[in-house]
């Protein structure tokens, strides 16, 4: 599943790339918190990663990557339970700052936001087999610029995971019934920004 999303975004970028002179390729790390608005849950567990592709200055498109680990205290047991999920999602970007404003995409401050959805795997700590869902992500991004083409950016997300089997504690949310929920999770992080092909 993660070759053919990235083997897709390739693709779409080598597209673009020959029609448009404007086009930036760039690549993303970032690391931070994660967590459950309920139960209560956050720990700095999140990493992440993406490929990104800018139309022009206002507009582009990204695949994203992450793993996220969340653990909680399970009554039935004297150690912390819980749940990792990895994630991949393909999203749109707006440059909010140059939409609104005679701003360019290169000053030191743009705020970037983004929506999509893509596949989540959710494995539990202590039951077996997987749980495949899909995801919805939204978030905004202020962007601080280093150097030409370096930046460095806050982001913050919230994540559903739509048709949720596992707990956040690990345990199945269901006991003879079979019964799912939408699991909602954030990200707030911190994180390096690289633009290969930037024109000035």
């Amino acid at each position: 599943m993660k070759k053919t999303y990235f083997i897709m975004a390739i693709l779409l970028c080598s597209l673009f790339l020959s029609k448009n002179t404007y086009a930036q390729i760039g690549v993303e790390v970032n690391y931070g918190l994660n967590g459950v608005f309920e139960p209560s849950i956050n720990d700095l567990s999140h990493l992440g990663g993406a490929i990104s592709y800018d139309f022009d200055e206002t507009y582009g498109m990204k695949i994203d990557f992450a793993s996220d680990k969340f653990r909680t205290k399970n009554l039935l047991f004297t150690e912390e339970t819980g749940i990792d999920i990895t994630r991949i999602s393909l999203q749109g970007t707006m440059n909010i700052t140059t939409a609104f404003s005679r701003a360019s995409s290169y000053d030191f401050f743009n705020l970037i936001a983004h929506a999509g959805a893509g596949y989540s795997l959710v494995k539990s700590s202590f039951n077996s087999g997987n749980d495949n869902l899909v995801n919805v992500v939204m978030g905004l991004t202020p962007r601080f610029k280093i150097t030409d083409g370096l930046y460095f950016a806050i982001d913050t997300s919230v994540i559903f995971n739509i048709s949720q089997h596992y707990n956040f504690d690990g345990s199945f949310s269901y006991t003879e019934a079979v019964n799912s929920f939408t699991g909602i999770t954030y990200n707030v992080t911190g994180g390096i920004i690289y633009k290969f092909n930037e024109n000035y």
